[in-house]
């Protein structure tokens, strides 16, 4: 059950300029304590509102004496916080949420966007610096290709000259051989002129016995 506690005498200016009167209210619980809070009345018409539970005391008279000692800076704060728990100011604090919210994911979005750009033109970077890598790279191949073969076309150059020297030269070798084999061949079919002249001297004297027996 709800008791009235007490209403403070002084009226209370919202930062709006809107005037309030403030009272204190009071309930007990199932644990046998009481809870006290503010309830807000506008002068000049409207709807009033209500904190939430502001204090727990044992007993309904301590309820009132905690009533008697609030400040009015304290009831200013209070007031803030009644404004707080209305269903329009919930919304309109959703709603600004919401806005914020929006705004950040915005926010993200539009820095994953530049990201994603960066990120494209990384990849469209990379894939030109491969390709680059790539022509140099088989530049590079196809030089050492035309390094090799020049290398080997020399090398054949060189290895088929010495094969026609070797070939002059054992042409050389078998003409000087075949003319020396001749010279001995001659030599030896060939008496010596001494020999020759005895051979006809022999001949002659062999004629004459045989017309003069």
């Amino acid at each position: 059950m709800v008791h009235f506690v007490m209403q403070y005498a002084q009226v209370l200016v919202a930062p709006d300029h809107k005037e309030y009167v403030v009272r204190v209210y009071a309930a007990t619980h199932a644990q046998g304590q009481w809870d006290g809070w503010f309830v807000f009345f506008p002068l000049r018409g409207g709807r009033e509102f209500a904190t939430d539970r502001e204090t727990t005391q044992n007993s309904l008279g301590a309820v009132s004496y905690w009533a008697t000692g609030i400040s009015t800076v304290y009831l200013e704060g209070a007031l803030q916080r009644a404004r707080a728990l209305l269903p329009e100011t919930r919304l309109a604090r959703r709603a600004q949420h919401a806005e914020q919210e929006e705004a950040l994911a915005r926010a993200e979005a539009a820095a994953y966007a530049q990201a994603a750009a960066a990120a494209r033109l990384e990849a469209l970077a990379a894939a030109r610096r491969r390709r680059e890598a790539e022509e140099q790279l088989m530049a590079e191949r196809a030089a050492a290709a035309r390094m090799a073969a020049d290398l080997h076309e020399r090398a054949a150059d060189a290895a088929r000259a010495e094969a026609r020297e070797a070939e002059r030269r054992r042409r050389d070798i078998e003409g000087r051989s075949g003319a020396d084999r001749r010279d001995v061949v001659g030599a030896a079919g060939q008496p010596a002129p001494r020999a020759k002249h005895q051979a006809s001297r022999r001949q002659a004297a062999s004629s004459r016995k045989k017309k003069h027996p």
